[in-house]
């Protein structure tokens, strides 16, 4: 009979093969070497699990004692048992032996007592059997509460750290089949060994799929079942590689919920294996990774309510600041009013003025052709009146130049009132400006819009600074004035500054806005050629608080408020990537929708 618990192979050193024959066990598969070299090469390459040494003489007692040394110390093998067989003809104790040699055991073969050797070396045979399977327990244990602390220390998705524990699982139980149940669907556990196909398991019945499902995440503790009912399940047994004699149902619960549940089917022969102590190991480890699921998923909530939290700072932070910049605009605001209100009425006054002036002039002047008429009327006169006066007259025209004086009061009354009526435009649009624009969206004109913010600013320009207007007519768009004029102005007071500081010596500074009517969108372009801004400061020029202005020129706050003022109309508002072939140095773009949503 064939005894089960013997392992399939057997290393054998002895020059008689014929005479050890007879002492070993039935159903034990060896290989004999006769050859010291040969065995050593073959250790060399495949550490055995036991290995006997026949001893009938000096000579095979000599060679095996040099054997075990070359294993043991040149190869570090200390996990092969090692056992010597001597003959009767052999007087070397056993006791000397093992003096001699790192060994296991030592068998005295006696012919008359053959069954009882067999017998002691199916002993010594099946206890190192027993001894390997306990290591693989181990090692399967060791690796299924790996896997349990991978859920812990890793940062993969659930799903991967549950099909890496599952396959730990099954092996640990020493299943051959297994699935990853979860409400939504079934997957197989990816096995070295047959195991049932993703495809076979998709071919199952949805009935049979159900029913799984309903057994798998009803449990809330790791079950056992020695004796199932398997019918309900026929369509998927059928389909595994091995017979099913029991299952094991593996729950990870998470707040009293059923995350999934790991199924193994398990045959007559692993059935046997498992013991209380594998079950206590497995209660201990679904304990556990209940804890760590726990923990990780409050570790997640808490990251997300931190994210959101940190968001929410974020918004107040930048309406804080917003609220900052709009009190420091309502102040100038206020101050722009009063100012405006101050002027306006002695503007008022001097502008009625200059119509009766200009009649007035228009008098003097007609006054002074007839007296010059007059006088060429007396010149013509044989006997002149008063050649005296005649002569002091015409020596004051020379002197006065009046010819040039009457061409020039005109010209000088008209720039005057052109001058004044420039400030009352000027005040006008800086009251416009000021004044407090509601929230609401409306129709706009958005090249007047454009317009009247330039003619606003103009007065901060230098000669020597040309504003480009490159604006396409009856351009009309919903949104809100006051926050488009608010943009509009920070930008271009930006370009003007930027051209007051700096050095580079070019022909003409430019600074041009245009405007170009998309599909769905009104694009909005500011461009000047005063030298660029530099590549590490773009990335942050819409920061709160950034500036590249000096201390005391500049709050950092220009650009942040206007960006986030674009994103309130549902618009953009960017820096054009650098265009060396093109003559500006910076473009901003301001994209707003022709609708509000």
């Amino acid at each position: 009979m064939v005894n089960p618990n013997l392992p399939q192979m057997a290393m054998i050193y002895t020059n008689a093969p014929s005479e050890l024959a007879a002492f070993i066990p039935e159903g034990l598969d060896t290989h004999c070497y006769s050859s010291a070299k040969k065995l050593k090469k073959a250790l060399r390459s495949n550490t055995p699990e036991k290995l006997f040494f026949h001893i009938i003489d000096g000579q095979s007692k000599s060679d095996s004692i040099n054997i075990v040394k070359y294993l043991r110390k040149s190869l570090a093998s200390q996990s092969s048992t090692l056992i010597f067989c001597l003959d009767n003809s052999v007087s070397t104790t056993s006791c000397e032996l093992m003096n001699m040699a790192d060994i296991d055991d030592v068998i005295r073969l006696d012919i008359e007592d053959a069954s009882f050797v067999q017998r002691k070396i199916a002993r010594i045979i099946k206890r190192i059997n027993i001894s390997k399977k306990h290591l693989i327990e181990k090692d399967a244990q060791i690796n299924m509460l790996t896997s349990v602390n991978r859920f812990s220390h890793q940062r993969q998705n659930i799903q991967t750290l549950i099909a890496s524990y599952a396959e730990a699982l099954l092996q640990f139980c020493e299943g051959h089949s297994g699935l990853v149940v979860t409400p939504a669907k079934i997957t197989n556990v990816k096995t070295s060994t047959p195991s049932i196909a993703q495809s076979q398991l998709d071919a199952v019945d949805k009935g049979t799929k159900q029913y799984i499902i309903d057994l798998a995440l009803q449990c809330k503790a790791p079950v056992v079942e020695l004796s199932p009912a398997l019918a309900p399940m026929q369509s998927l047994i059928e389909r595994l590689p091995n017979p099913v004699a029991g299952y094991l149902v593996f729950p990870l619960i998470v707040y009293n919920n059923n995350l999934a549940s790991i199924i193994c089917f398990i045959s007559d022969e692993g059935l046997d294996s498992v013991s209380t102590t594998q079950l206590n190991v497995m209660r201990d480890a679904s304990l556990q990774l209940k804890i760590i699921l726990e923990r990780r998923f409050a570790e997640t909530r808490m990251a997300t309510h931190y994210q959101r939290l940190k968001e929410t700072l974020a918004e107040l932070q930048i309406t804080q600041n917003h609220l900052v910049h709009s009190e420091k605009m309502a102040s100038v605001g206020q101050m722009a009013a009063g100012i405006a209100h101050e002027i306006n009425n002695p503007l008022a006054f001097v502008i009625s003025n200059f119509d009766p002036l200009d009649h007035y002039i228009e008098t003097l002047i007609s006054m002074v052709d007839l007296h010059e008429q007059l006088i060429q009327s007396i010149n013509q006169i044989e006997e002149p009146v008063d050649q005296k006066l005649t002569q002091s007259i015409k020596s004051f025209k020379q002197t006065s130049d009046i010819d040039f004086v009457t061409e020039d009061i005109k010209a000088l009354v008209h720039d005057s009132k052109e001058g004044l009526l420039r400030v009352r435009d000027i005040i006008s649009d800086l009251g416009s400006y000021s004044r407090k624009e509601s929230l609401e969206s409306q129709l706009l004109n958005i090249s007047e819009v454009t317009k009247e913010t330039v003619r606003m600013l103009k007065y901060e320009l230098s000669e020597e600074v040309d504003v480009q207007l490159n604006l396409e007519t009856d351009i009309e768009i919903t949104s809100h004035k006051g926050f488009i004029q608010q943009i509009l102005t920070n930008l271009i007071k930006n370009a003007i500054q930027a051209h007051a500081t700096s050095g580079r010596h070019i022909q003409q500074k430019i600074i041009r806005v245009s405007i170009v009517e998309e599909q769905n969108s009104t694009l909005i372009s500011v461009s000047d050629n005063a030298g660029g801004i530099e590549k590490s400061s773009r990335k942050h020029i819409f920061d709160p608080f950034f500036t590249t202005k000096d201390v005391g020129e500049g709050t950092g706050l220009g650009l942040s408020v206007c960006f986030n003022l674009a994103k309130k109309m549902q618009g953009t508002l960017a820096l054009a990537p650098t265009d060396k072939s093109s003559e500006f140095d910076t473009t901003f773009l301001l994209t707003l929708p022709k609708q509000l949503v």
